[in-house]
């Protein structure tokens, strides 16, 4: 029998989080004889290599990666391997709901031109104690304990837990009773636009950033047309933005599935970095993409959300569609001001003085031009949002 799907895991130093995920893989109502999985080993020095061992009743293959390679290419590397005509592409710390794979195999039947993403019924879940969580991962664990278990049960994990420095909640046959559920919390992405927009993201125009690889699928012939994930960008973040884009960009739906859940297995945390590499990524993003819809998302490190930042798009395109040739000043200098917002930003300085900010915008001559279109866009009173913004960030 042939594989229909393929589901593509890349994992550093998450045991036994990957294994709990592999167990909830192994309780799919989807045929598993027509299933494959495929982990990446991105250089892991934990017990992750022990799963070469692992004997499911679907196919697998573990792929070690002897020096670490970066999310993109540990993704590139299974994706390679996989053989499936749909791609399941999850984070190795991702327990799925039971349905979770027929469910998107459906989907994509139904409608080959999908990327079918895992946001609004996404939850966070202990599965391990681990003396490396901070203090907030702590605390709320000790509250889920209290709330959910019997004292003589709640006291014996914490007592056993001060023996170890990390110490497993469940057991195999706990993963297909699905009781990790009682740890679990809801933590669903973008959940403003979600309600909002709903499930098909109808009427807001960055749905790529809801391509989030906790867990995606996407046909392999609609991969194959977007093309891998980009392999330049380094440490976290961003590279399953950008490949969003290139899918948003060629004509592909986003939609999300909120008949199953998702659940992320808590692991410690290190947000200082990823604040920083993030910033480094999306910047990068933009010099591969410098189009207004993806540079408009460095206002959200200047306090604008998302559904704001959606209001920019949307007027900046009437802007730019119905007047084409009347703002070429306004619409030049917008990649400039974000490009700098970003720059500022990573070496952690003051945004200011962003009109001084490149050769351009200090010529004299192309100032005068850019204040005349300034001056005709404020007496048009066509794009008041869009003016607001720009006259905010030539004040900085």
């Amino acid at each position: 029998m042939s594989i229909q799907v393929s589901v593509v895991m890349i994992t550093h130093n998450k045991y036994p989080q990957n294994l709990y995920s592999l167990y909830a893989l192994e309780n799919q109502t989807f045929d598993p004889k027509q299933m494959e999985v495929i982990l990446v080993d991105d250089a892991s020095t934990d017990k992750t290599p022990r799963l070469q061992n692992y004997r499911p009743p679907f196919h697998f293959r573990y792929i070690r990666c002897e020096q670490n390679v970066g999310r993109s290419k540990a993704k590139n590397i299974g994706i390679e391997a996989a053989t499936g005509e749909v791609l399941i592409i999850i984070d190795a710390e991702m327990i799925l709901d039971p349905a979770y794979v027929e469910q998107h195999v459906r989907l994509h039947q139904a409608d080959p031109n999908l990327v079918v993403t895992g946001c609004a019924q996404h939850y966070n879940t202990y599965t391990v104690l681990d003396k490396k969580f901070n203090r907030e991962q702590l605390k709320l664990f000790r509250r889920l304990n209290r709330k959910k278990n019997p004292r003589y049960r709640r006291l014996r994990i914490l007592r056993v837990f001060k023996k170890y420095s990390k110490m497993r909640l469940f057991k195999k046959q706990s993963i297909f009773q699905r009781k990790y559920k009682k740890y679990a919390y809801p933590t669903p992405f973008f959940r403003e636009i979600i309600d909002r927009h709903g499930v098909h993201y109808e009427g807001y125009h960055l749905p790529y950033i809801f391509v989030v690889t906790h867990n995606i699928s996407v046909r392999r012939s609609t991969f194959d047309k977007a093309g891998p994930f980009d392999e330049g960008f380094q440490g976290w973040g961003c590279e399953d933005w950008e490949f969003g884009y290139r899918l948003y960009r060629n004509g592909v739906k986003i939609i999300d599935n909120p008949k199953v859940k998702v659940y992320h297995q808590e692991h410690p945390r290190s947000l200082g970095n990823q604040t920083k590499d993030a910033l480094i990524n999306y910047q990068y993003f933009f010099t591969r993409h410098p189009e207004f819809e993806v540079g408009v998302q460095s206002l959200c490190w200047m306090g604008k959300n998302l559904l704001e930042v959606n209001e920019l798009v949307i007027e900046y395109k009437a802007m730019v569609h119905q007047h084409p040739h009347q703002y070429p000043h306004l619409i030049q200098a917008f990649p400039i001001l974000f490009d700098q917002i970003f720059t500022l930003r990573i070496r952690n300085l003051p945004v200011a003085n962003l009109m001084k900010a490149s050769e351009t915008m200090r010529d004299e001559q192309w100032k005068h031009a850019f204040f005349a279109e300034l001056n005709l866009l404020k007496a048009s009173r066509e794009y008041p949002k869009l003016l607001a913004i720009l006259e905010w960030l030539i004040s900085k």
